[in-house]
């Protein structure tokens, strides 16, 4: 028996791009092995993975900045460890060995880089680069019977579509809600599990403030046990701070975009609570992270190309290897919801939803795993959108974790998807 819970985290936020008041930085990326050069808070496609490494110029004088203040992050993580920094007529050149040290390699898919600074009258500069490679993440489908897991169940299912500060710029959506209406209602069902309606806080629209979030990610969920089935599901708006590109959060009911920090659910908040409060050791993650982008590409100040990482983010904060990370859309890519999907849904948790249901089991044997629900998602939903949103699994995918447990119940039983008893 499967002693350590499976813990399904279902983090659907439709992102919005909202932009920095801080200075856009005067950077570019250069990767010599591919004669490509790339500007500050853009986007490339490259061949594949496979580099050794690459620089970013910085077209400042040493003495128009400090050295020191200069910060990367390669993937999410503080990449200063295999930076190094020189200067010549142009400017400062910052170079990157990702042979130096491990975790650092690119990896087929979407990588980010980000670079950050201070100039001599302290402010902040900051960009992103996006990197997509052509060759995409392995998959096979799996072999063998999974292992069952047996728990009890808990469920927080957060959906919002309207928001009380729409005046300010924040959109309102219009499916988010009915996407976790639709999840919750999935769970309470004999083919979702049975979940047991006090064992799930359900949150939409003006029920869903800050304070009620904070209270069920940090309260409610220190319930659960080692061995018990945990499923977050956030359907709403993510967003970077208009005030500093480098802090993401979650939107709720009554977030104000011009006070994130005061208003808003942190990201690195959100890691808490996979480190401090939960006791579950397994997670799957899926995060939906741009069904709109709210803000259409006007900072409060002009107008200011940017790059949009929470969904990088969001899978960072929870990805091990033990646990499945797996985002509803490519970085900066919009996220589709409309009626043609289930008469009123993102596409993404529609087919989510029909993948639990069976149609995400590959290999026919039952059960639906991490990888194949993945698989099938990813296929479907990249086809129905014309290629325009295609979900992305990052390294460490557990895809062997089994998501329904069709396979383990007895002929005359009802079969159960999601931690099947």
């Amino acid at each position: 028996m499967l002693r350590s819970a499976i813990l399904v985290t279902v983090l659907l936020a439709g992102c919005l791009v909202l932009y920095s008041a801080d200075q856009p930085a005067d950077a570019q990326l250069e990767i010599a092995q591919l004669h490509l050069t790339l500007e500050a808070n853009s986007a490339a496609v490259i061949p594949n993975s496979d580099l050794d490494g690459f620089a970013v110029r910085i077209n400042k004088q040493p003495g128009q900045l400090s050295y020191g203040s200069i910060t990367a992050k390669i993937n999410t993580e503080s990449a200063n460890i295999v930076m190094t920094t020189a200067s010549d007529e142009r400017g400062i050149i910052c170079r990157f060995d990702l042979q130096r040290q491990g975790g650092f390699k690119f990896h087929p898919g979407r990588n980010s880089v980000e670079i950050a600074y201070q100039d001599r009258w302290q402010r902040s500069h900051y960009a992103s680069f996006l990197l997509q490679t052509t060759n995409k993440p392995d998959f096979v489908v799996p072999q063998g019977r999974p292992e069952r897991l047996t728990a009890e169940k808990f469920a927080v299912v957060v959906g919002i579509s309207r928001y009380q500060n729409t005046g300010t710029g924040l959109s309102s959506l219009k499916f988010a809600d009915r996407d976790a209406q639709a999840f919750r209602d999935f769970l309470l069902s004999p083919e979702g599990g049975s979940f047991k309606k006090e064992n799930i806080v359900y949150l939409i629209n003006e029920e869903a403030t800050s304070q009620k979030v904070r209270s069920a990610l940090f309260t409610f969920l220190t319930k659960p046990r080692e061995q018990d089935l945990v499923v977050l599901y956030f359907a709403g708006h993510g967003a970077p701070d208009p005030n500093d590109r480098r802090n993401l959060y979650l939107l709720t009911y009554d977030t104000k975009p011009d006070d994130m920090g005061g208003t808003a659910f942190p990201m690195w908040q959100l890691q808490d609570v996979f480190t401090r409060v939960l006791r579950a050791r397994r997670v799957i993650t899926f995060t939906d992270s741009c069904h709109s982008y709210g803000i259409s590409g006007q900072t409060y100040g002009g107008s200011t190309k940017s790059n949009n990482l929470i969904n990088q983010y969001l899978s960072a904060v929870a990805n091990t290897s033990e646990h499945a990370v797996i985002t509803a859309s490519d970085v900066s890519q919009l996220s589709a919801e409309g009626e043609k999907w289930g008469g009123g849904h993102g596409v993404f948790t529609y087919y989510v939803l029909k993948g639990l249901a069976g149609d995400a089991d590959l290999n026919k044997d039952g059960t639906v795993t991490a990888g194949e629900l993945f698989y099938y998602v990813r296929e479907q939903v990249n086809k129905e959108t014309g290629g325009e949103q295609t979900p992305l699994a990052l390294p460490g995918l557990a895809e062997q974790l089994t998501l329904s447990g069709l396979a383990s119940a007895p002929k005359n039983e009802t079969k159960t998807l999601i931690g099947g008893n």
